[in-house]
């Protein structure tokens, strides 16, 4: 799942780093922001549904599971979506030279899963804290790439928390409401399996459209559906 925002990330990055070699660093954190947020959308399209139905797919594929396997795999999917959000940031940050404090502060951070997981599960925590330690990991290395590009580039944090954190929870929320109420009224079953995958993602692009995505982009993306409409009619 994470390849195919991986693959996009692999198109927007050059632009991010010649826009800020030329030093136009509003084109820059444009890009940033909607890379972020754009990459999110295209890993949820694809995680919601799983996050729903993670026990009814495990089981059709494995029949028999391990003990907390379906929280493990929720929780590795909520990880990932966050993580994602920090790709551009990573690649703005390289784009300015300037990594080894950086490194030295989100590497030390990232090394923290394994101190902070020993601990939880000496003190009795179920297996999936090792999960919730990667999660607040994962939120404290976004806030540091964050800290460190406001200071080098002059990224704003409270914009970028708004126009990208405050968007996609939106967009997420929004994308849940519907398919949560189906979840919870249907039994688990292969028809309710299929409703929900298709679902969650009508419910996804509806929101990404009418909440994630500014009037320029919803400009853009009607001309690629209407040129794309005109190419089959021909």
């Amino acid at each position: 799942m994470a390849s195919f925002s991986n693959n996009f990330m692999t198109a927007l990055n050059p632009q991010i780093t010649k826009s800020y070699a030329a030093g136009d660093y509003d084109y820059t954190f444009s890009l940033v922001e909607r890379g972020s947020r754009f990459s999110y959308y295209i890993l949820l399209l694809f995680a919601l549904p799983m996050l729903f139905e993670a026990e009814f797919v495990l089981t059709l594929w494995l029949k028999h599971y391990p003990e907390h396997t379906v929280n493990f795999v929720r929780l590795i999917l909520i990880v990932t979506m966050c993580d994602i959000l920090s790709n551009t940031l990573i690649n703005l940050q390289v784009s300015t030279g300037k990594i080894r404090n950086y490194q030295l502060a989100v590497g030390g951070m990232l090394l923290m899963n394994f101190p902070l997981s020993y601990i939880c599960l000496k003190m009795g925590f179920q297996p999936e804290s090792t999960m919730f330690v990667a999660l607040m990991v994962a939120v404290a290395c976004l806030f540091l790439r964050l800290l460190f590009l406001r200071k080098m580039v002059g990224l704003s944090m409270k914009r970028y928390l708004y126009k990208v954190c405050g968007n996609v929870l939106l967009v997420t929320f929004a994308a849940a409401v519907i398919p949560s109420l189906v979840y919870i009224q249907m039994s688990d079953c292969i028809i309710r399996f299929l409703l929900m995958c298709m679902l969650t993602t009508l419910c996804s692009s509806i929101a990404i459209y009418f909440i994630g995505c500014s009037s320029n982009e919803r400009y853009f993306i009607k001309s690629r559906i209407a040129l794309v409409r005109q190419k089959f009619s021909l």
